[in-house]
């Protein structure tokens, strides 16, 4: 293509392109888990596959929130910096989406497998009470991670999760999206 057939780069992003910049940022330096892993930010990329192409949503703040989804989580942005970018729908969104840890006193004594059932109890209970917009992003990020762990976990671990995945599809109602309820169903 000719450089005089080029789009100018000085037009102004759409939210969905100043998602992904804010997020590869967010995420840059990070890796995913197991061998040869890729940057972490190939995740919400393939979050926002998900959604988009997988589960058919074309709600641009539903796809930035997909890109945003873990901002929290894995990086040093706050809420506020989400809400002041994107608005306060998406900042809504991604705020749902943030898993909540537990702290210290509710781990105290447990050991590792008790501390993953208490951290997967919690996982449910939030996402029982998202909203069915951020139910559909959480079951595109589910069908990522799914993916992910049939590559990355093995024996107990993988069992664990394809159970947990299982307890979701029992939480999240199909009608919420088919297409990536369905996925994961198969993903399984």
């Amino acid at each position: 293509m000719a450089p005089e057939t080029l789009k100018s780069t000085t037009m102004p992003l759409t939210p969905l392109h100043r998602a992904l910049s804010f997020a590869l940022h967010a995420h840059a330096g990070v890796d995913r888990e197991g061998p040869d892993p890729l940057p972490y930010f190939t995740h919400p990329i393939e979050v926002l596959n998900n959604l988009r192409y997988t589960g058919g949503v074309i709600d641009e703040d539903l796809l930035c929130a997909a890109v945003l989804h873990d901002v929290i989580e894995e990086s040093a942005i706050h809420l506020a910096e989400i809400e002041a970018q994107f608005g306060i729908r998406v900042c809504g969104l991604v705020k749902e989406l943030t898993r909540r840890e537990p702290g210290p006193a509710e781990t105290s004594g447990l050991d590792k497998p008790q501390i993953w059932a208490l951290r997967s109890e919690i996982l449910l209970a939030e996402i029982a009470k998202m909203s069915r917009d951020a139910q559909a992003v959480k079951l595109a990020d589910r069908l990522s991670n799914l993916r992910e762990a049939k590559r990355t976990k093995r024996h107990e671990k993988l069992k664990r999760y394809i159970g947990q995945t299982r307890r979701i599809l029992e939480t999240v109602p199909e009608s919420v999206n088919p297409g990536l309820w369905n996925a994961i169903k198969r993903e399984l």
